[in-house]
């Protein structure tokens, strides 16, 4: 940086920055510290949300100090501007790609706004400007956006290292996931395909409807902050994160479809006719990192899938369970397990004894309160199933309220809860709306008599993900 330089940025700040003291400041605010190399003023940001307000949701503060702050504050938060070769931070890595991925679609649809008004200037008062080439920004068109972007984008042979910065939901992350193993027909890649990966860190901003991935990596940061008034909010935990997290490993699970299966978009009404005259898409596999299920699970994820639902946010679960729980449908399916450690199937049940829910999981949480998994640790890699058979809707609400109690569901008489490698779902029902399975969100349909096999991937991860 010149003299020159150093001599405007002052002046701009003078102008436009008042000094002051940190009384004002709340900790559980704070996401970042940075240091103006010139004049050597400290400036720390903070988040401010008011989702009451639809102008403006979010408010990013910052408070310039011509001090250091303590020591915990610069330890905690600060972070050197500038992108070098061995940067702590992944986007600030000079021989990092980086990309930033808005979902215009997901939970509320407020991505868009997130990053004009916080992550944009962020990343400016680390030295990233857009303009000047120093990171790539992708707007999702259409449901088929993240994945193609990642097709496009991310699944070469390269030896460059991407980052990419994901505001979205659950389903963006499915949505690299599939862009990235586009094309992998086969059960298993080979160990040069695996070495030939490209590596692709992802930093996860939640703005979904659920955003079971990030609660599950992050339950128990969340546990630890103390009174809840104390504790950083979803988005600040996030920010805090991608500035200061690691990549580990992602583990994930292929779940593979008989002949017939098809995607499902969201339900149709009236407005959607020509959609419904879409012509369904086949498809032989999918990849996931959080949740593969069939029954009342999946069908819960599809109905609630329509713009009337999802104005309501993650309520809209709640809404259209109260409408499912009236018909307390029993799902017609053969469910065959291959136990951890063991390759021999094993049936669940009797036959014609039908299901209420099969749900199989390598996270603990569906929703930040929700914990479907309790055993389930942050990056175990370990592939559980939680299932239980034909019960009545009051039955099936007392298990769903167990598990907002820090899953204390899977202790119950009725309620499955196994170990597994594999896991195979055969479906006899007639009519298609009790032939869907979800996959992270992904719907698919599978003809009667077909099947879902879901089994957890061994041997290296797809994807790196950044964590605290």
């Amino acid at each position: 940086m010149t003299t020159s330089d150093c001599e405007d940025k002052g002046e701009k700040q003078e102008n436009n920055n008042t000094p002051t003291t940190l009384k004002n400041l709340k900790p559980e605010e704070i996401v970042l510290v940075t240091c103006n190399s010139c004049t050597r003023d400290y400036h720390i940001w903070s988040l401010i949300e008011n989702p009451n307000d639809k102008t403006q949701p979010f408010r990013l503060d910052e408070t310039v100090m011509q001090h250091e702050p303590s020591n915990d504050l610069v330890s905690t938060f600060l972070v050197e501007s500038g992108r070098t070769e061995n940067h702590s931070c992944s986007v600030l890595r000079a021989n990092e790609e980086v990309h930033v991925v808005i979902s215009t679609g997901s939970g509320l649809q407020l991505g868009l706004s997130f990053w004009k008004s916080v992550l944009k200037p962020l990343l400016e008062a680390l030295g990233l400007h857009e303009d000047n080439g120093d990171y790539r920004r992708m707007v999702t068109q259409d449901q088929n956006s993240v994945s193609n972007f990642a097709r496009a984008e991310l699944a070469t042979e390269s030896a460059t290292p991407a980052t990419v910065v994901l505001i979205s939901g659950d389903g963006g992350v499915a949505d690299l996931l599939n862009g990235l193993g586009y094309g992998q027909e086969e059960q298993e890649e080979n160990e040069d395909e695996r070495q030939s990966r490209r590596q692709v860190t992802v930093g996860l901003v939640p703005l979904g409807t659920a955003n079971a991935l990030f609660h599950s990596l992050h339950k128990y940061h969340q546990q630890a902050e103390g009174k809840e008034e104390e504790t950083p909010s979803t988005l600040v935990l996030a920010l805090r994160t991608l500035f200061k997290g690691q990549p580990k490993g992602l583990p994930t699970f292929r779940a593979e479809f008989s002949p017939g299966a098809t995607l499902s978009g969201p339900p149709t009404s009236g407005e959607d006719k020509d959609r419904e005259q879409e012509k369904p898409k086949p498809v032989h596999h999918l990849f996931g990192a959080i949740v593969a299920s069939y029954g009342f699970h999946a069908s819960l994820v599809w109905e609630s899938d329509t713009p009337s639902y999802r104005e309501y946010g993650d309520k809209r679960f709640g809404m259209a369970a109260e409408e499912l729980l009236k018909l307390s449908h029993a799902y017609d399916a053969v469910v065959q397990v291959k136990l951890r450690g063991q390759d021999e199937w094993k049936q669940l049940q009797e036959a014609g004894q039908p299901f209420t829910y099969v749900l199989a999981t390598i996270v603990s949480n569906l929703e930040k309160a929700f914990t479907i998994s309790p055993e389930s640790k942050p990056l175990d890699g370990r592939l559980r199933l939680v299932h239980f058979g034909d019960v009545d809707g009051e039955k099936t609400m007392d298990i769903m309220k167990a598990a907002y109690q820090n899953g204390v569901h899977v202790g119950m008489e009725e309620v499955g809860y196994e170990d597994i490698e594999e896991v195979k779902v055969t479906i006899a029902e007639k009519d298609a709306r009790w032939r869907r399975v979800c996959v992270d969100g992904t719907i698919v349909e599978i003809e009667e008599g077909g099947w879902m096999k879901v089994k957890r991937e061994l041997k290296g991860e797809r994807i790196q993900v950044l964590v605290t």
